[in-house]
């Protein structure tokens, strides 16, 4: 994350769950991963940490390699739950031995699989390419994932090499593969796996998914968001590919300083214009169903300074969305918005 998009206020930091601290550990700690049905790491997920008797105790989302991390935890029993659109809601206990007091606590390590609701996530258009691929890759391919689910990821990456040494253009193994050495930073090793997928297989989409979360990963938010446009355009009804596109330009707006040049202005403003017609769309191809668009619109219009607009924005997120765990920082963050908006307009007014 730049400097520069760290300049957020308080308030866009509790809604969007990104915890800034330099404090060591002296409790607890979850560090997690959300995955889909299908294998694949789940990115900018919204995860909630409840305590053992239902209140909310932190938030966070997902980063682009579907991780999520808590800590400085004291209770002996949690619960973390995970949303996502198009995805049914899971909830998974985590029981610590011990309470702390100021040593080090315990870490757990959860994997969270989401599955799609029926009917809602459109299917992707790569998944009509069929391969006929012989047992003993598949059997490999498949012990892979039961290795990822107990989070065994050195064993997982064996078992995919051995799969793709057995069927050389085993598609969904080089995919998985690169995902995998990617999560571990051995990025150049990642991509020689996204090209040979790319090779067996180009039309799926999931490669420039893929190729784009690395993007983001690496602060490239401009070439992110051409590539998750590009796999926009290849799936038409996977409205995430918009929603990201969108992220990833808010995130390139940040980077550039808008108290420079005219030119440099203009050229910030339009990237936002871009990123609010990339959202604006989402919303639409979802049948309005992408709640969280209103939250990421919302950055949009705070940074060009409509912030009446931003809190209209976030009072129809409550409105779609009014048994959200944040709703009382989403509430604050409308007030404040309100009441900066309102304040400026007093300053401007003649005495």
């Amino acid at each position: 994350m730049t400097a520069r998009s760290l300049q957020f206020t308080t308030y866009f930091i509790l809604l969007f769950g990104q915890w800034i601290s330099a404090r060591p550990q002296t409790g607890h700690a979850i560090r997690g991963k959300v995955r889909n049905s299908a294998g694949y790491n789940l990115a900018h997920v919204r995860v909630d940490l409840e305590s053992g008797n239902g209140p909310l105790v932190q938030q966070t989302v997902t980063n682009n390699e579907g991780d999520f991390y808590f800590s400085n935890l004291s209770e002996t029993s949690y619960a973390v739950a995970v949303s996502a659109p198009g995805y049914e809601p899971v909830a998974e206990r985590v029981d610590f031995f011990r309470q702390t007091g100021n040593g080090p606590g315990e870490t757990r390590v959860v994997e969270i699989v989401l599955v799609p609701k029926s009917g809602v996530r459109p299917p992707r258009r790569g998944l009509s390419f069929v391969q006929n691929i012989p047992k003993d890759a598949q059997n490999s391919y498949e012990l892979a994932l039961k290795f990822l689910r107990q989070g065994k990821r050195a064993e997982a990456v064996s078992a995919l090499q051995e799969a793709i040494k057995i069927f050389p253009d085993y598609f969904n193994a080089h995919l998985l593969l690169g995902s995998e050495l990617m999560t571990e930073g051995m990025h150049g090793e990642a991509i020689k796996q996204f090209e040979e997928a790319r090779r067996i297989n180009p039309r799926d989409d999931r490669v420039y998914e893929l190729f784009g979360h690395e993007l983001m990963r690496q602060g490239k938010y401009g070439v992110a968001a051409a590539v998750f446009a590009e796999a926009a355009r290849m799936n038409v009804l996977e409205t995430q590919y918009l929603l990201l596109r969108g992220i990833a330009l808010i995130e390139y707006a940040s980077t550039i300083d808008p108290s420079t040049t005219i030119q440099t202005q203009n050229h910030r403003l339009m990237i936002l214009n871009d990123a609010e017609t990339s959202l604006k769309r989402a919303f639409e191809v979802s049948g309005k169903k992408l709640s969280d668009v209103h939250l990421q619109l919302a950055r949009v219009y705070e940074k060009r300074g409509q912030r009446d607009q931003a809190a209209t924005e976030l009072e129809q997120y409550l409105r779609e969305f009014p048994d959200a765990k944040n709703k009382r920082d989403i509430r604050a963050a409308i007030d404040k918005l309100r009441s900066v908006s309102d304040g400026s307009k007093t300053s401007k007014s003649p005495h």
